[in-house]
């Protein structure tokens, strides 16, 4: 059953994939009392540098500084598929939690990124695009190689970005892969702020990007008729100078659509 703040879940394949991609917007929520999950599928105890279940406490650290709560798997690391069961087990959680933003890896199918992310993307969009509450679906920025990665929509994590990097240096068993450097991933969300808005944005802006599968334009993607007897009922549709461009705007924290 839902509950009467609206609710984020985010799917990932392994422990620090969220760190990565998004962890400024879902800390940006959870600080501003959505309910925020984070459903992990498998342990990542493939990874080259990863000994025992360590990952999982380091991203259980992570949940807990961060605010959020984390729901971890152990399917197979590696061998992750889009099939019925791994359908069905995200479906589930969608059913249960009910939420009304469902974030996800962005898919690489040309062999440029994790054939887990390939796999957990396209069997989170299955899930979500058939269940009624699901009004927003997003793809979330791949770490590297992100080549065809062409965001759409822009999360504005300037009073998060010490906090991401914190979290992504919490994940102490993978520092030595080069993009699980916290200040890489500072320079990618300034770089972002800079693409988003290059007139007037950039100067110590940090976004994280998205790519807006689905999108309810028309209301408040956080409204729907479960709040009709909460404050978030009387929350009106604003728009908001942002570059120059009128964009709508979601419920504090804002988001931002991209006006490329």
């Amino acid at each position: 059953m839902r509950s009467m703040n609206p609710t984020i879940l985010a799917v990932f394949a392994h422990p620090d994939d969220d760190a990565l991609s998004c962890m400024g917007t879902l800390a940006k929520f959870a600080r501003e009392n959505y309910q925020v999950h984070v459903l992990t599928l498998t342990t990542g105890t493939r990874s080259n540098t990863s000994v025992g279940l360590v990952r999982l406490s380091e991203a259980q650290a992570v949940a807990e500084i961060v605010g959020y709560t984390l729901t971890q798997h152990d399917l197979p690391d590696g061998r992750l598929t889009c099939d019925i069961d791994t359908v069905a087990l995200i479906e589930k959680y969608i059913k249960q939690l009910r939420p009304q933003v469902v974030i996800t890896h962005y898919p690489q199918n040309a062999g440029y990124g994790h054939q887990d992310h390939d796999m957990v993307a396209a069997a989170t969009v299955n899930a979500a695009r058939r269940t009624s509450c699901v009004e927003c679906i997003l793809y979330a920025e791949p770490p590297v190689q992100n080549w065809g990665f062409l965001p759409n929509f822009f999360v504005d994590i300037t009073d998060y970005i010490d906090l991401k990097k914190h979290a992504i240096a919490l994940h102490h068993s993978e520092s030595s892969k080069s993009y699980m450097l916290p200040d890489i991933a500072a320079m990618r969300a300034s770089w972002w702020a800079l693409q988003s808005h290059p007139d007037n944005y950039c100067d110590g802006r940090s976004l994280e990007p998205f790519v807006m599968v689905k999108g309810l334009l028309g209301r408040d993607t956080f409204i729907s008729s479960d709040y009709s007897n909460s404050e978030y009922a009387t929350a009106p549709m604003t728009f908001d100078e942002v570059g120059g461009h009128n964009v709508p705007a979601l419920p504090s924290p804002h988001l931002t659509s991209a006006g490329q």
